[in-house]
This record gives structure tokens, C-alpha cells and sequence, in this order.
């Protein structure tokens, strides 16, 4: 890739301190906008763009069948692009600047009922009294995610250092290098003892500071975290496409239809505007929905 490119790429990734999905998504979109150019136009500067050939990239896009989300990505990706360049005046004016994007299709999130989850947390929990390792971790990082409601990111990156057990808090940081303090109850302190203890004696000097490590003793990632809750997931619910995401979404539904603030569960989430967490409250509205055509009187 060009040496701006480069220079963007470091960018986002040491002063805007994207996430490593975030990174390796845009320098896929970047390299797939660039043969695009390359082949369609025999442009080799991405600088030299104009706004038509960006927009027939889009359509290309578009007729390609790629999701609403994906094409928003791209197009995120070449507005950050052009805008850095902008920025550090390799170019004039900004090619992406009147680019719009497409409208994205509403989904509620998925979200599992409370009562598959408790019972998946029972298994969780017998299993996890063998005191190995693997059969501990896995019960931990499911109740992380259900009680705390983080991001899979979030939990890849916590360090022991941020569990306060005499506070009863866990420090979480989160997009856009944002920390928020998040309360966690006395079960949760204890299982987290349990499985800091059990991992020294497991790996001893191999231990690391993250607090979720692999069966071997390293640091975990993404893949890893997602295969293992959805692999949990899918011993209660049918439900497809069921991922760590939808533990958290779980988590602030049944917040939520307990009675709890949306305000609260806002900075609990991490969220940035209101908007992001009222999505959560089309789940309750669909739930009463369901309750009210079982149990209202027909005429």
C-alpha cells in the first residue's frame, strides 16, 4: 500500500487507538478500494480518486449484494481515509465529503430469556466446581459478560489490576479509550478470587496479567472468546448467529425489564448517546406485545 495509507493505518491504530477488528477491517476495505481503482480506472493514487469513481465503487458494492452495514463500514473507512488526508493537506478538497451512505435495515438485538440463561449458568457453575482451569475461565467469562454487560474487546483486554474487590468494581475501557467503573456483587467477587488463585497454580510463572487466559496459559483472543460463548449459547437457545454481543444485549434487556434506569444502564454499557441504549427498550415493548395478546380478553 501507498506510504499515506501507511501513514493512516498508524494512525488509527496508535493515536486513535482503534480496536485490532476495527484495523484489520479498514486495511481490508482500503486494499479492496485500491485494486478496485486499480482495475476499473488503472489508478494507482488513491489521492487522485474523484467522487464518481468512489460512488461507482459503492455501487459496485451494492450490486455485489454486500450488507448495509458492511458498505457503511467502507464508506466509514474512506471518509476517515480522505479526511486524514485532508488534514495533513495531501489533497485539496475531499472526495468523500457528499458521499451518504446506505440506510441501514432496523434490528432489534438478539437477546437469550433469563430463564435459559440461569439454567446455562447452573451448568456453568457445577462444572466449574472440578476446579480445573478451562471449566473455571469459561464460567467466569460468561458471568462477566452477563452481569457486566461489556463488549468482547472490552473483556479480551481486562487486567487483574482492574478488579477492585473491596470497592466491588471493575474498571472497563472502552471505545474511543473511554473507562467507566462498572459494580459487580459479591458472587462475581468471589468466582474472580477463585479463578485468579486457580490460574498461579495452573501456570504458575506463565501467568499473565490478563485476566481470561487461553487453555495454554496465554492471552485470549477475539475468536476464542466468540466460539466459546456461542458454543454455551447454543445448549439453551436455537436462536442463530448467537455471539458474545448478545450476552450483553441480554444483559441490559433484563436490566431493563427489571426496572432499572435507562440512564443507568447507559453508563453501565458505555454507550455514548441515549440513543444507542433505547434500542433495548423495542425488546420490553415486543415482550408486553406478546404478554398482552396471550392474556387480553378477546372479544
Amino acid at each position: 500500500m501507498a506510504g499515506n495509507v501507511s501513514n493512516f493505518l498508524n494512525y488509527i491504530k496508535f493515536e486513535k487507538r482503534y480496536s485490532d477488528h476495527t484495523q484489520i477491517a479498514y486495511t481490508n476495505d482500503l486494499s479492496q478500494y485500491e485494486q478496485y481503482l486499480q482495475n476499473t480506472y488503472q489508478l494507482h493514487d488513491l489521492n487522485s480518486a474523484s467522487t464518481v469513481m468512489i460512488r461507482s465503487w459503492v455501487v459496485q458494492l451494492i450490486e455485489n449484494k454486500d450488507s448495509a452495514s458492511t458498505i457503511n463500514r467502507k464508506i466509514s473507512c474512506l471518509k476517515s481515509y480522505y479526511k486524514f488526508c485532508l488534514k495533513n493537506e495531501w489533497i485539496e478538497t475531499n472526495p468523500t465529503s457528499r458521499l451518504s451512505r446506505p440506510k441501514m435495515p432496523k434490528r432489534l438485538p438478539k437477546s437469550v430469556e433469563a430463564n435459559k440463561l440461569n439454567a446455562l449458568k447452573t451448568g456453568l457453575k457445577e462444572l466449574a466446581l472440578t476446579d480445573t482451569y478451562p471449566e473455571l475461565r469459561d464460567y467466569a467469562m460468561f458471568m462477566t459478560f452477563y452481569t457486566v454487560g461489556i463488549r468482547r474487546n472490552e473483556l479480551n483486554q481486562l487486567k487483574w489490576d482492574d478488579l477492585d474487590q473491596y470497592k466491588k468494581t471493575l474498571k472497563v475501557l472502552g471505545k474511543g479509550n473511554k473507562e467507566r467503573i462498572i459494580p459487580v456483587h459479591d458472587e462475581m467477587i468471589g468466582l474472580m478470587k477463585r479463578l485468579r488463585e486457580n490460574e498461579l497454580k495452573t501456570f504458575g510463572n506463565l501467568s499473565t496479567r490478563y485476566m481470561f487466559l487461553t487453555d495454554s496459559g496465554t492471552k485470549m483472543y477475539p475468536n476464542f472468546i466468540y466460539r466459546k460463548i456461542s458454543a454455551m449459547l447454543s445448549q439453551v437457545s436455537t436462536q442463530s448467529h448467537l455471539s458474545p454481543h448478545s450476552l450483553r444485549h441480554s444483559f441490559a434487556t433484563h436490566l431493563l425489564d427489571s426496572g432499572a434506569e435507562l440512564n443507568a444502564i447507559k453508563e453501565m454499557m458505555g454507550h455514548s448517546s441515549l440513543a444507542s441504549t433505547q434500542v433495548y427498550t423495542n425488546n420490553s415493548i415486543e415482550k408486553l406485545k406478546k404478554i398482552h395478546q396471550l392474556s387480553h380478553p378477546k372479544s
